[in-house]
């Protein structure tokens, strides 16, 4: 059986831990960035079948079964090669969660491209993740491959949910990182996360001096100056999630590239 492509089937009890986090549902098409850490680059082609134009997405019904069954409450919108707010059906996949699983928060993951436009899609949401590595024009064309910065100033004024800011760190960015957090806190953002890449063999020297309040999945968490900042390790997270690729695959890893090539072989529940 195809996984891909039989609505019916599901994973295995085996095959998904006892306590997930949350949900992924990954969208593949054109994008309005070119970052060159894209996730996207380290699947399997099959798995980034464009799906920007169809609704529902390919395999939903069962990825719900899942989230029910697994009493998962956090559902995100993210993509593998593309930004989930270009997807068509932005409004409808909501609504239809939003009935089917009325008792799940609801997230966004966005390069924030499109939020100005589609803001009252984007306030329907229960929080939002906006990935943001700089307010340097320059900077951010070698991040994301792009000199249009959204006006984050702005997004935040007009966002009536909770927003986070993921900053990606590497070596265009590494020395703006003290002012990067200064004019988050300027504008009024609350909690940031700065990413170090999965894979990355470089250490970055950053928070120096500053102690963790806590830790959260296996990463440190600060306060710096009443704003929540977390050095997140994708080497060291423990997340669990399960996640609904383009292609209508579900899988079982938190670190999408670790869902392939190969899943285990699905069970039609009867």
């Amino acid at each position: 059986m195809n996984v891909s492509s039989d609505k019916s089937a599901l994973l295995t009890d085996m095959a998904i831990p006892a306590e997930y986090d949350f949900a992924n549902i990954l969208f593949a098409g054109r994008c309005n960035r070119t970052c060159p850490f894209c996730i996207g680059k380290e699947l399997p082609a099959e798995r980034n079948q464009e799906n920007l134009n169809i609704f529902p997405p390919r395999n939903i019904n069962s990825f719900i079964t899942e989230i029910q069954r697994l009493n998962i409450r956090e559902i995100v919108f993210t993509g593998t090669t593309t930004d989930p707010q270009i997807y068509r059906y932005e409004r409808e996949l909501l609504s239809m969660l939003r009935k089917e699983i009325p008792l799940a928060r609801i997230s966004l993951h966005t390069n924030g491209a499109l939020v100005l436009r589609k803001i009252e899609i984007f306030n329907s949401y229960d929080r939002a993740c906006l990935s943001f590595p700089s307010f340097n024009p320059e900077t951010y064309f070698r991040m994301m491959g792009s000199r249009n910065v959204p006006n984050l100033e702005k997004i935040a004024a007009l966002a009536k949910i909770p927003i986070k800011v993921s900053c990606v760190i590497n070596e265009h960015n590494i020395g703006e990182i003290e002012s990067f957090l200064e004019n988050l806190r300027r504008i009024g953002i609350k909690r940031a996360v700065l990413r170090r890449l999965y894979g990355e063999t470089r250490s970055w020297n950053v928070l120096k001096g500053n102690k963790p309040s806590v830790f959260f999945r296996g990463n440190p968490v600060y306060d710096i100056s009443g704003m929540e900042v977390t050095y997140w390790d994708f080497d060291r997270a423990s997340c669990r999630s399960i996640n609904l690729f383009p292609d209508g695959t579900i899988g079982g890893e938190y670190l999408l590239s670790r869902n392939n090539p190969a899943l285990p072989t699905p069970q039609v529940r009867t």
